[in-house]
């Protein structure tokens, strides 16, 4: 699977007045979404993270705070819960992410889904990947997935930075593809972090092929030998690479700092594993594993690895309040042109202009 995108939201807390009407009016909305495009396009909607932002506004909740995610996904569960609409929502925040396998086999066998085991391993990687694949310094707490009959599906993540009080959501979609390379099409968010390890990008390949050929015949404690080493030439060397972060002194965030020593049960695990993807859902495996095992990939064997934020901002345009810039105005007022061109081009038979637009909509998401 790739990731479609993220939304970075302010945490908020405290009841919700009018959740019993989001149940009710959330099923409904759902129900004519399915009968006028069927279950599966309405599943994809749902790795939308503008789209799923707006069905939470219309249920009553602000376009930029977390409870629009975890509050909105668990009025849906509950709403489909036991109806005739051909899909369902599992999982849910903290304990309940735990559950998610379970419902998934529950759900699975009402709908007929043979291959259920593969939608348990989907539901895993998602997290894997969301918390230690891309260390953003947002941690996985809400994960849910919503299912079709057929078993198309979407997953929604959401991932906590507990300092800043922000949450930043990722969203999957069983039509992209069971890859952890590039697997977002579009990152949106308030504020690009300044540091981030992001395993998942295409610079970051060879580090990823180096940690499997590692782990496959280098003994655990050779390993921890590679990361003292590591750690040694991180605290003499100004730059990982030349597009990664400062490293001297205290230049790295704690989140990004090297472990003190890697877990030798951990590593032991790992034997027999071919895949970047399969080492994710290795018992064990986390974020400060993933991280030592990049350092000792680039600092000592010479990979590259990303350390750039996979985000890209919300706003087109900018906003009014300055964050994350400006409204660029003047670039609106080219964009008006551009399209009222494009219309009155095709409006002329001229289709080029349309289908140009098109697949610049492809790109951006």
């Amino acid at each position: 699977m790739k990731r479609i995108g993220t939304a970075k939201l302010w945490l908020a807390s405290g009841p919700v007045p009018h959740y019993r009407e989001m149940v009710e009016l959330g099923r409904e909305i759902v129900r004519a979404l399915v009968e006028v495009h069927g279950p599966e396009e309405t599943v994809r909607r749902f790795a939308d993270p503008t789209w799923l932002t707006a069905l939470a506004c219309v249920l009553g909740f602000e376009w930029d705070t977390s409870g629009q995610t975890t509050i909105t996904m668990r009025a849906l569960k509950e709403g489909l819960e036991g109806t005739d609409v051909p899909m369902r929502v599992v999982g849910g925040k903290g304990e309940e992410m735990r559950w998610a396998a379970y419902e998934l086999e529950r759900v699975g066998r009402s709908f007929s889904i043979k291959d259920r085991g593969e939608l348990a391993n989907v539901s895993r990687l998602t997290c894997s990947v969301d918390d230690s694949a891309l260390q953003d310094s947002y941690s996985v707490y809400f994960h849910a997935m919503v299912l079709s009959e057929e078993g198309s599906w979407t997953v929604v993540n959401q991932g906590m930075n507990v300092r800043e009080r922000l949450a930043r959501r990722y969203h999957w979609s069983s039509d992209r593809g069971a890859v952890v390379e590039r697997p977002h099409s579009s990152i949106f968010a308030e504020r690009e972090e300044e540091v981030v390890l992001d395993m998942t990008s295409v610079d970051s390949r060879g580090t990823r092929e180096t940690i499997v050929e590692l782990l496959k015949d280098t003994p655990a404690s050779r390993l921890n030998e590679d990361l003292a080493q590591a750690k040694a030439l991180l605290r003499g060397q100004r730059l990982l690479d030349r597009e990664g972060p400062e490293v001297g002194g205290t230049e790295l965030p704690d989140h990004l700092l090297p472990p003190k020593s890697l877990d030798e049960e951990t590593i032991r695990r790992t034997r027999g594993v071919d895949s970047f993807e399969e080492l994710l859902t290795v018992k064990g495996m986390g974020p400060s594993t993933i991280r030592g095992l990049a350092y000792i990939a680039s600092l000592i064997y010479g990979t590259r690895v990303s350390w750039r934020d996979p985000v890209k901002f919300a706003y087109a345009h900018g906003t009014k309040s300055g964050r994350p810039y400006m409204v660029d105005r003047r670039a609106m007022l080219r964009n008006a042109e551009l399209l009222r061109e494009a219309v009155l081009s095709a409006k002329l038979g001229n289709r080029e202009r349309i289908e140009a637009l098109k697949r610049l909509n492809s790109i951006t998401g």
